[in-house]
């Protein structure tokens, strides 16, 4: 099948180059079938196309299906859903699913129409009038239904007790196929084209499934009704939560939903609670940083500061921290937003600025419920900054997160937020700035070579002569990798790095006093990694300002 119809066509004689280059341009602009686009031209009939397309490609299509009608079939696949794509389903007397499409070079269709039953599918080829004969003939055969004017209020209550509703049974195979990929947020979202659903995994977005355009509103309705949203309100953003059953847990979903010019896209952020919470020895930190890290937790006050961009894994770091504390016997409080990992022995609290309960104002009630440790989700203002600093000053251990690009960024910023630069020497401990970056995938990594060519062009990687390049394989469902790991650097506030501060150097200064007292860089932990066979060249280039 590497040939596309268009030079099938011009091969056999049937039609000019100049034919084909036209039908393809004006499937960029209507993205029909080619085949159909020919036809519509009169420049091909349609037994002409199947004929062509059967001795190319080696198989035959039926002119009519005449398979015994299960309906059950389209409980797998709705109706709008096959109209779309021109395809048939069928129940085999094994109970298979076989679905018949009269374009065998679809991409991707086999996948999709997996990915929504749950089954393995067996494909099969009819001409496109055999298969709207046969949804024609299941159309036909359906009892009466409501007027298709009736309101979304009532398809989204209709589905609310009808769990049978294809919507229903999607969103659910949608959200347990994302958890179970260790996705962290799937999106829906409403194209000019169509409809897409992609799962964000490993940092990266793939594209899952393209529902019909018939059912998307419904998923939209449902999803709202689950996270008990305004299903009348299609202009303004909304947010919610759900909690839905999965195996032996509990798993939390935030969502958020916005209108687009082409319809609602809604994005779902998955919350795992039944994550196990990583001790800072599993996180993938060096060792000495490790002790590094446990020394700064241990001691009764101060600010330990973790910083990087939003999924860098900071809190996976900071509860990495918390387990550690824990040991202590101290009392912990927490105010996050959102919680998203839950853990005995310590006292957690989800911030809701709606109602006033801020990072700022969850700081000052827990001053007066004498903790041991705080730990705030994020230092992103004057206020909160100021409360932190205080209650690292009193006899409090501080742990929070900060958004700034690297380690010496941090303290710079605390400067710009009119903190003065003594009190920060006096209360910040250590600073640890992050990064994740994908793991590649044991199965089938591959080593190579550097080419000296490589290495102008990546000159961060030193004198490394060979390095590990992703392949792809059923394990790692063809991307080549397979989970991350965070890459580290730190700034640890001993006596030269106190004065630098003090005298105001800027953050570029403050780094090459850090690296001139041998301070490990992202770039410096990056490399360690690629040398063990561990990450790609491509993958610290892709997170890290390698050009510095």
């Amino acid at each position: 099948m590497a040939k596309n119809l268009g030079d099938m066509l011009i091969q056999e004689g049937i039609l000019e180059p100049a034919i084909v280059k036209k039908a393809i341009e004006l499937q960029k602009k209507n993205h029909k079938k080619l085949g159909h686009i020919l036809i519509e031209m009169g420049a091909i009939r349609s037994d002409q196309l199947y004929h062509i397309l059967e001795k190319q490609l080696g198989f035959p299509f039926v002119r009519s299906i005449e398979e015994p009608y299960r309906e059950e079939a389209f409980h797998l696949l709705d109706i709008g859903f096959c109209r779309k794509h021109a395809i048939a389903p069928v129940l085999t007397p094994k109970g298979s699913l076989r679905v018949y499409t009269s374009e065998p070079m679809a991409p991707g269709l086999l996948n999709q129409i997996s990915f929504r039953t749950g089954q393995k599918v067996e494909i099969a080829y009819a001409t496109d009038e055999a298969i709207q004969a046969y949804l024609s003939h299941y159309e036909g055969r359906l009892a009466p239904s409501a007027s298709p004017s009736s309101s979304e209020e009532f398809v989204a209550e209709s589905e609310e007790t009808e769990t049978s509703s294809p919507a229903v049974q999607l969103l659910q195979h949608y959200l347990e196929e994302a958890i179970r990929r260790k996705a962290s947020d799937v999106h829906l979202e409403h194209l000019i084209q169509g409809v897409r659903v992609r799962f964000r995994i490993d940092g990266v977005l793939y594209d899952i499934d393209r529902p019909s355009e018939e059912i998307y509103p419904a998923l939209i309705s449902r999803l709202k009704i689950l996270a008990d949203l305004d299903i009348s309100e299609k202009r303004l953003p909304q947010d919610g939560r759900i909690t839905i059953p999965f195996e032996d847990r509990q798993v939390d979903i935030r969502v958020s939903i916005i209108p687009t010019v082409n319809g609602e896209n809604a994005v779902l952020r998955i919350l795992d609670k039944g994550k196990e919470v990583l001790s800072l020895d599993e996180i993938g930190m060096p060792e000495f940083l490790v002790d590094m890290v446990k020394q700064a937790a241990e001691r009764p006050y101060g600010m330990i500061l973790v910083t990087g961009p939003t999924g860098s894994g900071k809190t996976t770091t900071l509860y990495g921290v918390l387990k550690h504390i824990a040991r202590f016997n101290r009392k912990i409080l927490t105010i996050e937003d959102p919680v998203e990992y839950q853990m005995e022995g310590i006292s957690q609290v989800q911030a809701h600025s709606e109602i006033g309960l801020t990072f700022a104002a969850g700081l000052r009630a827990f001053l007066r419920h004498d903790p041991d440790v705080i730990m705030v989700g994020e230092i992103r203002d004057k206020e909160t900054a100021d409360i932190a600093i205080r209650a690292a000053l009193t006899g409090h251990l501080v742990l929070s997160t900060i958004h700034t690009n690297d380690a010496a960024s941090t303290l710079t910023r605390f400067v710009d937020m009119e903190i003065p630069p003594y009190l920060l020497t006096s209360t910040i401990n250590l600073v640890l700035a992050q990064r994740l970056v994908r793991r590649l995938c044991p199965h089938c990594a591959q080593k190579a070579t550097l080419t000296s060519l490589e290495k102008q062009s990546h000159p961060w990687v030193g004198n490394l002569s060979t390095h590990w390049k992703p392949s792809g394989c059923s394990e790692c469902h063809q991307t080549g990798y397979s989970g991350r790991i965070p890459i580290f650097e730190y700034i640890v506030l001993n006596e030269k790095i106190k004065k630098a501060i003090l005298s105001g150097l800027s953050s570029f200064e403050l780094k090459e006093v850090a690296r001139s007292m041998g301070m490990l860089t992202l770039l410096d932990h990056g490399r360690t990694l690629v040398e063990k066979g561990i990450t790609s060249i491509e993958e610290v280039e892709k997170v890290t300002m390698w050009s510095e």
